[in-house]
């Protein structure tokens, strides 16, 4: 039994500068701690290529923990 992908279409990082694949996607309002531009800011999710979401873990990691110990 074969799966379709009717919807499937590739998704590029929305960071400025950056056409990579998108590996992961974040909401606006977790992206918006980081200091990465983005090409369209009027967007509810950000796309982030492989690169780009490591850049973003690592600028956020504080921040990330302290949220997660008042939850």
């Amino acid at each position: 039994m074969a799966l379709t992908n009717h919807n499937k279409t590739e998704k590029v990082c929305d960071v400025s500068g950056c056409d990579k694949e998108a590996e992961r996607s974040i909401n606006m309002k977790q992206f918006a701690k980081s200091s990465l531009k983005l090409k369209d800011s009027n967007v509810r999710s950000v796309h982030l290529c492989k690169e780009h979401y490591k850049t973003y873990k690592k600028e956020t990691k504080t921040s990330r923990e302290i949220d997660q110990i008042y939850r």
